[in-house]
């Protein structure tokens, strides 16, 4: 089991952002997670990724306590959120190198560039990452999260603001992590992508999450009608 999340829930003040949220991911799984936004999906992905503790529940990863453990489990992470995670005045090369040292990469030179190759950033290696377009910078993140070989992937809505190529470039990325055996979460509003990416499918909407169904129980169209319809009860509650 590369991520295990049991009964997690966040409050801020009065309000319950995420409420006993429980799933799991094995190794060769991407789990997608849809829900509009404001539905909690971005706090969930914080509180997997070890950047926001929960207020309750329970999660590890490949088996360490990673509440109470997130220092040892940060190394098995990669993570893609809407914040950059990184300098935006140094270069993508200059990024990895450091992130690269933290983590201890062996070879770490040559995994800056091979990384920076695959994702198509090879010709602004050095180039600050302040100029970069929304689609750049999505792609040094990815570069970013898979510098440390991590086993588990995180990913808040990654198709967000991209064009046709860019978005592509994840689903086939994410495509290739998942053969390499990584566990894989994303949350995203696009049904068709997130049904096209994902083994499993749950919905979230108002801090609740829901285990839907298996790639191979349910086709894209009635996935897509189930989702309008939970929206449609939840606009009506």
């Amino acid at each position: 089991m590369r991520l295990r999340a049991s009964q997690l829930t966040k409050d801020f003040g009065h309000r319950s952002i995420v409420k006993n949220a429980t799933l799991s991911v094995n190794p060769g799984e991407v789990v997608t997670i849809f829900g509009p936004n404001g539905a909690g999906k971005t706090t969930l992905i914080k509180i997997l990724a070890t950047l926001l503790k929960p207020t309750s529940g329970k999660l590890e990863i490949e088996g360490t306590d990673a509440i109470e453990d997130y220092s040892d489990v940060r190394g098995m992470l990669g993570v893609v959120i809407h914040e950059m995670l990184a300098y935006p005045a140094f270069t993508p090369y200059e990024n990895l190198k450091f992130f690269g040292q933290m983590y201890g990469v062996n070879q770490l030179e040559h995994r800056c560039m091979v990384l920076l190759t695959e994702v198509g950033l090879q010709r602004f290696a050095h180039e600050p990452l302040h100029i970069f377009s929304r689609g750049m910078t999505q792609r040094f993140m990815i570069a970013r999260a898979l510098l440390h070989h991590p086993s588990v992937l995180l990913f808040d809505e990654p198709f967000s603001g991209l064009d046709a190529a860019a978005k592509q470039f994840v689903l086939d990325r994410i495509a290739q992590e998942q053969q390499n055996g990584k566990g894989i979460v994303i949350t995203t509003h696009n049904t068709e992508l997130g049904y096209l990416v994902g083994t499993r499918f749950f919905f979230m909407i108002n801090g609740e999450l829901e285990e839907v169904a298996q790639r191979d129980e349910i086709t894209a169209e009635r996935l897509l009608l189930m989702y309008e319809e939970k929206m449609q009860s939840n606009l009506s509650a």
